[in-house]
């Protein structure tokens, strides 16, 4: 009985542990193979069902091995974890632009979350608000562009906090403030559940990294610390990338700080030896040609120097420039203080820079080349003008003197008082006037404008060495050995009235064989402009021989004297051209210039003879005093100045 009872009791014991060791066993080897918590949980169930007299060591040893599986797993992720960061800090440290840092940060917070999107609000200061700069699965290009105020939202409630703050149901969550345009946004981006963790250095919230998901889900203490090492990461990188980019812009300011202080050295350089060869220049009294080809060396170009007419007096001007765009470039230097730059399609450039002399406009200094003019270079041309000025402040200077000279020598010579062009006498002309006997006078009238403006205007046309002009009795007295005195009047009547839009009176004499006719040749000239005046026939050019008889006759008459000559000699027939446009005055004129010859009075006048006599005959009807010998002269010399007053041109006629 003993036996059998020992052997019927000792069974179940050993059968008991060697249940026990198999089940043991079993747990053993799921720890071994990190196996699922619902094997753990299996195992369990089956060991409850198994009666182990009481004792539950097994269901024990289960829930200490689930503790073991959950810290190893705990522990493991713990690493995983650890590892993404270390990973993390490597990268962020490896990248140097602040674009490819944010990127890299929303990357590895949606790795190590496992969420569905990422992105990172960045703070803006001037607009007092967050931006979404950085995104991470968004497909929405609405939630890309969402600007969040600071009291608004998730990222109103992390900045303002500075904690992590989420939401496993955003849409329905009244735990913060929202904004209509920003749900929209959210709901168009399918998020439901949303995590924030502030980018945080030194108490100042950067921005605000963010991790969402489309379903709904909560999200760890452990996943909110991984999160928030990862940001604290990321702010270092941030602030170290800002740091960096500043320092190398602050590097690139110094090189160009530098580059600059190196070109504005090579600038004064250049200037300064510009400088020392322009004054070099004045100091030695060098010539407007010297100046002209100094700043053409300088500068490597083609310079040249107009006067106040946009005449050329030195160098050479681009004839590509017209007259209207150089004079419109002359007005604007001068408004401006500054030179022009006028750019051609050629490549090349103009630069007009105004000469001035105090505040009067002298001309202008044009420099013309193939590439614009630097800075630098614009400053030394415009230096160049003010030494432009000042050479021609000189040249006035001694043309004055010169002018002073010239006006003591032709006063002398009009009044006759002594042979300026004596040897003792003509070395008070200026350099390069050679002048002798026979001379040709003109006297060209100023009404409204003065002698200076007329010399100013005519610098370039008196300036040969065969002419002196000046101011005499208030009209502009011309002495010239010009072979063609005509072609001179004429282009100094051209010059005249292209500087001041009117025309001018001009008077020629006759060859002057010496200084003694020279009074009674200028009292002729005078006459001429007077008898010119009568014939109403001012701003013409005149030969004094076409005039001088009958100046002679009408000196010292009014100007009304012509007139009331020519109606009381020859009124009617006047009336009759005037009614009829008969020619009668110019028949009678052709018949007493030949000699009363009826025949050569019609091939003058290009009509028959038969038509002459008619004509004759109608003259007679209506003027028959004209063939009283004692009223011929008369008539014929008021037959002689209506001819006068109509001419286009005078010349000789016969007497």
């Amino acid at each position: 009985m003993s036996s059998r009872a020992g052997t019927v009791s000792a069974s179940p014991r050993t059968s008991g542990s060697a249940e026990a060791a198999l089940y043991y066993r079993r747990l053993l080897e799921l720890l071994d193979s990190n196996a699922p918590l619902s094997s753990f949980e299996q195992l369990a169930t089956e060991a409850r069902n198994v009666a182990w007299g009481g004792d539950d060591s097994i269901g024990d040893a289960v829930a200490t091995a689930v503790r073991l599986r959950d810290n190893f797993e705990l522990k493991r992720k713990r690493e995983i974890e650890l590892s993404a960061l270390y990973e993390t800090a490597r990268d962020l440290s490896a990248l140097r632009d602040t674009d490819q840092i944010l990127q890299a940060i929303v990357q590895r917070a949606r790795q190590l979350v496992g969420s569905d999107i990422a992105y990172l609000s960045a703070a803006d200061e001037e607009h007092g608000d967050f931006y979404v700069r950085t995104t991470e699965g968004v497909v929405s290009q609405d939630f890309a562009r969402i600007r969040v105020p600071r009291n608004i939202g998730v990222c109103g409630s992390v900045a303002r906090t500075r904690r992590p703050f989420y939401s496993s149901n955003y849409s329905a969550d009244r735990n913060f403030d929202h904004d209509a345009s920003i749900d929209r946004a959210t709901s168009g981006e399918g998020i439901v559940s949303i995590l924030g963790i502030p980018l945080e250095l030194e108490a100042y919230v950067m921005g605000v990294l963010f991790v969402g998901d489309r379903y709904v889900r909560s999200y760890t203490p452990q996943e909110m610390a991984v999160l928030s090492s990862l940001s604290t990461f990321a702010a270092l990188a941030i602030e170290n990338a800002r740091l960096l980019e500043e320092a190398q812009r602050a590097l690139l300011l110094a090189k160009e700080a530098n580059a600059a202080l190196r070109a504005k050295a090579d600038d004064i350089e250049q200037a300064a030896v510009a400088h020392e060869q322009l004054t070099e220049l004045i100091a030695r009294g060098g010539t407007l040609d010297d100046l002209v080809n100094r700043v053409s060396n300088l500068l490597k170009g083609q310079a040249g120097v107009v006067d106040e007419s946009r005449s050329l007096i030195s160098g050479a001007v681009s004839d590509r420039l017209t007259d209207e765009e150089l004079a419109r470039a002359v007005r604007e230097s001068d408004r401006l203080g500054r030179s022009v730059s006028l750019p051609a399609t050629d490549g090349s450039t103009t630069v007009v820079a105004a000469v001035m002399g105090g505040s009067a406009r002298l001309g202008a200094l044009v420099l013309t080349r193939g590439r614009p003019l630097s800075p630098p270079e614009t400053r030394t041309l415009e230096r160049s003008a003010i030494v432009t000025g000042i050479v021609l402040l000189s040249l006035d200077r001694i043309a004055q003197i010169a002018h002073r000279n010239v006006a003591d020598t032709v006063s002398a010579l009009l009044r006759g008082t002594t042979d300026p062009f004596s040897p003792e006498s003509a070395r008070r002309l200026p350099p390069g006037i050679s002048l002798s006997w026979p001379v040709t006078a003109m006297l060209v009238e100023l009404v409204t404008i003065t002698s200076a403006q007329a010399s100013s205007a005519l610098r370039s046309t008196l300036a040969g060495r065969d002419t002196i002009a000046a101011e005499f009795n208030g009209d502009l007295a011309i002495v010239t050995n010009a072979p063609e005195p005509d072609r001179l009047a004429k282009r100094i009547s051209e010059k005249l009235e292209e500087a001041f839009g009117q025309s001018f009176s001009i008077v020629i004499s006759n060859p002057i064989a010496g200084f003694d006719k020279m009074p009674a040749e200028y009292e002729a000239l005078r006459r001429c402009l007077g008898l010119m005046h009568g014939l109403k026939q001012t701003g013409r050019i005149a030969f004094e021989k076409s005039l001088s008889i009958y100046a002679l006759l009408f000196q010292n008459k009014g100007e009304d004297a012509i007139a009331s000559f020519l109606r009381t000699s020859i009124g009617p027939l006047l009336e009759q051209d005037d009614k009829r446009k008969s020619q009668l005055a110019p028949t009678l004129l052709a018949y007493l210039d030949t000699g009363r010859s009826m025949q050569k009075a019609a091939e003058i006048l290009g009509i028959h003879v038969n038509t002459m006599r008619q004509r004759l005959d109608t003259i007679s009807q209506i003027n028959p005093d004209w063939a009283d010998p004692s009223r011929t002269l008369e008539v014929h010399i008021a037959l002689r100045l209506h001819a006068l007053g109509q001419a286009t041109e005078f010349r000789a006629l016969p007497l």
